[in-house]
Formats: structure tokens, C-alpha cells, sequence
């Protein structure tokens, strides 16, 4: 583990790269001075879930997005200790280092892989993602629209689990009349999407209106 501080503004900037989410997510919460309980309350989930990941008893969390972004950090960071804690949201976004067409292309281990899939269905591309992601039923997708959510800004790399049931206020990925994009999901009215701007009406789950799948992990890291 491995720590570092620089002097900014009268305060310190914290950056670090540390081995475990346990010990991230302890890092981050007392860098944002959060108790579990406030941190449950502002990410969605129960406080008992948040003393398991950060007793080292979860190793992982459909919720780590909402985590993210309840604590402001990175969520490549506070997944698996990529980059910095606190994101420079002025810097421009880093371009991946390697091609991610899996011919010719070595993976480390601990390093999964996932499919990238466009409208037409899946590519000739993959993608690595994080160890904790089940890719027994992911996909990978490029955001090609404005989702309006800063999480989720055009040409990131999201990666949904299409068998997972999303809840209320989670990211989706859903298509409609063939359209990809991101939403939040509420399951009122028997499953609405929720735009971020709030004077759209919700937009009922229908025949035109598809969930592709929970969105469980991004990286703007990966945007090319």
C-alpha cells in the first residue's frame, strides 16, 4: 500500500492506490468524513451491506456506482485501486494504452473479459474488466448518446448484467426503438425509466421500451 500527499489550496489531495475495496472504501469514507449509516443512506443501501465490505466479508457490490458516487471518487479506483481517488473532472479523460480487439492481445491474471455489443449485437471487441464482475451474463457497452447523468458522460465503457433484476434507482441500460442509452430505473408502474432531467416524463418498460441489463460497472478510463 502505498500513499501519497500533495499540498493544494490550504488542504491536502489525497492519492493512493491501496490492495483491497475494503481498505478503498474505509480510505474514501473517511476522506468524506461518512459514517456506514450515512453512507448507506446516501448510496441506497443497508448499513449491515456497507459493514461487509468494509469488514473485508464482500469482496464486491452491485451498488459500487452508487458508492462512487455518494463518496465522489473514482469508481475505477474504488474498484480495483486504477488511478487516482478523486477524479480532476477539468482533465481530459485518458485513452486507453492498448488495442482492445482480443487477437494479439495479452490479458494479466485477475483481468475477466467481456464482450463489447453495439445495437447490431455483439463485435469483434473485448474489453477487460475489474475480477469482482460475474461475466457469466455481461456485456460491455460504448455510450454513444448524452445520458445527462455525469457518471455516465458519452464514450464511456459501461457493463451491464443482463440477468440481474434492477432496483429502484439503479443505472440500466435500456433501448428504445433501438437506441441505446442510460437511465435510472424506478419500479414504480411496473418498471419506468427515469431520464435525467427532470421535467421528462418516466418512460414505461414496453414492447418498444427494453432493459438490456444492470449497469454494474464504468470506466471513462476506457473512453477511445
Amino acid at each position: 500500500m502505498a500513499l501519497w500527499f500533495q499540498y493544494q489550496n490550504f488542504g491536502y489531495l489525497l492519492k493512493m492506490k491501496m490492495d483491497t475495496l475494503s481498505e478503498r472504501l474505509k480510505q474514501a469514507m473517511r476522506y468524506r468524513g461518512m459514517s456506514q449509516a450515512s453512507l448507506a443512506a446516501s448510496a441506497g443501501l443497508s448499513q449491515p451491506s456497507v459493514w461487509k465490505i468494509t469488514a473485508g466479508k464482500s469482496h464486491t457490490t452491485k451498488k459500487l456506482l452508487d458508492i462512487a458516487r455518494a463518496l465522489e471518487v473514482s469508481p475505477d479506483w474504488l474498484a480495483h485501486g486504477k488511478g487516482e481517488m478523486i477524479e480532476d473532472v477539468h482533465r481530459n479523460p485518458r485513452s486507453a494504452d492498448h488495442d482492445l480487439s482480443i487477437e494479439g492481445t495479452k490479458f494479466y491474471d485477475g483481468i475477466k473479459i467481456v464482450s463489447v455489443w453495439d445495437e447490431k449485437g455483439p463485435t469483434d471487441t473485448v474489453t477487460p474488466v475489474p475480477e469482482f464482475i460475474d461475466t457469466s451474463n455481461a456485456r460491455a457497452y460504448k455510450l454513444k448518446y448524452d445520458s445527462g447523468y455525469a457518471d455516465l458522460p458519452v464514450g464511456c465503457l459501461v457493463v451491464v448484467d443482463t440477468a440481474e433484476q434492477p432496483g429502484s434507482n439503479d443505472y440500466v441500460l435500456a433501448s428504445i426503438k433501438g437506441k441505446i442509452s442510460a437511465y435510472r430505473y424506478s419500479i414504480g408502474g411496473g418498471g419506468v425509466l427515469l431520464d435525467a432531467d427532470p421535467r421528462v416524463e418516466p418512460i414505461p418498460v414496453s414492447e418498444d421500451v427494453s432493459i438490456i441489463g444492470l449497469i454494474v460497472f464504468m470506466s471513462r478510463s476506457l473512453r477511445r
